[in-house]
Parts: C-alpha cells; structure tokens; sequence
C-alpha cells in the first residue's frame, strides 16, 4: 500500500500542513491531542499544529489545514527538512499571502503579487500598488 505524501506550505513565513502531512506524522510520531488541534513530541521539545479555520483551501490541500510552531529547542526548519527526507510531506507552495483570501480579508497591503481578482484587475490596469 502506497503513502499519500501531505502537503506543507510556507505562508507569510509561517509553516503549515494538511490533514494528509499530519496522518503520515501521526504513522512515526505519537501525535497528543491539544484544544485546537494536536502535539509531536520530538526530541528536544515539541511541535504544535494550530487548526485553521475560515481560509480559503490551499493548492493540493487535503483535509483540513494546521500552523505548525516548535517548542523548545525545535526549529520548524529541521523538522520540516526530516519530514520531506523521509517522504512525509512535499513542500507543494510559498506564498506572501494566503492564496484566494483578499488582501482587505487578510488585513494586509495588497502588492503586485497579490492573487486576488480585485487586486489583479487593478494591476492589470496599470493601478498603482493599493
């Protein structure tokens, strides 16, 4: 049987997984339910996953999607580079922005990079930087 390989984006320089990356981990790691989500312990600390709600879903999303923070001495880097190395997650997408969300829903300055229709329209109208 054959391992479905979870997607990992990198977000407004925040890391986050899917329910597909979090049940691979869940294979290796023992995964502690917390409020909002679930816990890996590693070694030197921990690795939280934070459920995010109300976004608009990610390119090759499947499931749900969790922020990922480490606890400790654990960098998400490290883990993230160990998870790929052992075919756990593919690193599917960065992005400045949470893809399909508006910069005015995300609160943030809307660039050229913004994929946003409204935004993209007003860029392809020669609109300056809104």
């Amino acid at each position: 049987m054959s391992q479905k390989t979870g997607s990992m984006y990198r977000i407004g320089g925040r890391r986050y997984v899917d329910s597909q990356a979090l049940a691979n981990l869940a294979d290796r790691h023992e995964l502690v339910p917390q409020s909002g989500g679930w816990r890996m312990l590693v070694d030197y600390g921990a690795v939280r996953f934070g459920l995010v709600e109300g976004k608009p879903a990610l390119p090759r999303q499947r499931g749900s999607v969790y922020s990922i923070s480490g606890e400790g001495r654990v960098t998400v880097k490290e883990q993230r580079e160990a998870w790929v190395r052992a075919g756990l997650v593919e690193a599917v997408g960065t992005y400045e922005s949470w893809p399909g969300e508006s910069t005015q829903a995300a609160g943030t300055s809307c660039g050229k990079s913004c994929t946003c229709a409204p935004c993209q329209q007003r860029h392809a109208d020669g609109g300056g930087e809104g």
